[in-house]
């Protein structure tokens, strides 16, 4: 199973309807639609990218659904997260998916950051709930993916297991370079 399905197989059960969440990495679009599925119309999702293609190719995804409404996309980095949502939703936010690396289909040289991730990440671990879950698809394929996921699994290990459980899923007949996940549940 690729990691974006492991990712997705790990929340489904974990919305119900009417949650707040956040795609970090909204990229094509899939992740946004996957969550506007599990959340409905009540639900709020944030989605977040740096690429104007990315944000045309989320709304497009979105446009037609229902769940249009509830999308709210920024066009900014991820690490500008806890600005960027509703002082009302800091600290609600159900589950957040990080797809990391680059637009597919879009200008590989230009991907995610290991500077900007990392502080996405600890923001986001603040505006978690409470049994909260933050997904993160780490692709070492590339050389910024490498180094990011190196300092990502870093950062990971060093977490405070009194407040947050973890746990990395890797295919152990790929290569070193395949893709893979980390999951995080806030305690």
């Amino acid at each position: 199973m690729k990691s974006t399905q492991l990712a997705h197989s790990l929340i489904s059960d974990k919305l119900f309807g009417g949650e707040v969440v956040i795609d970090a990495t909204a990229g094509n679009g899939h992740d946004a639609l996957f969550l506007a599925n599990l959340i409905g119309v009540s639900g709020t999702i944030y989605a977040f990218d740096v690429q104007k293609d990315a944000i045309k190719n989320t709304r497009l995804k979105l446009q037609e659904t229902d769940y249009f409404e509830s999308l709210r996309l920024i066009y900014s980095g991820h690490e500008k997260m806890r600005e960027s949502i509703s002082a009302e939703h800091h600290g609600r936010i159900a589950v957040i998916m990080f797809n990391l690396g680059y637009l597919p289909g879009g200008d590989h040289s230009i991907t995610t950051l290991k500077e900007t991730t990392l502080e996405a990440i600890s923001q986001g671990l603040e505006l978690l709930a409470p049994e909260g879950i933050m997904t993160i698809v780490c692709y070492p394929g590339h050389k910024e993916g490498k180094n990011e996921s190196i300092l990502v699994d870093e950062y990971i290990k060093k977490m405070d297991s009194n407040k947050f459980e973890f746990c990395k899923y890797i295919n152990e007949t790929a290569s070193g370079n395949a893709p893979f996940l980390i999951k995080i549940k806030k305690q």
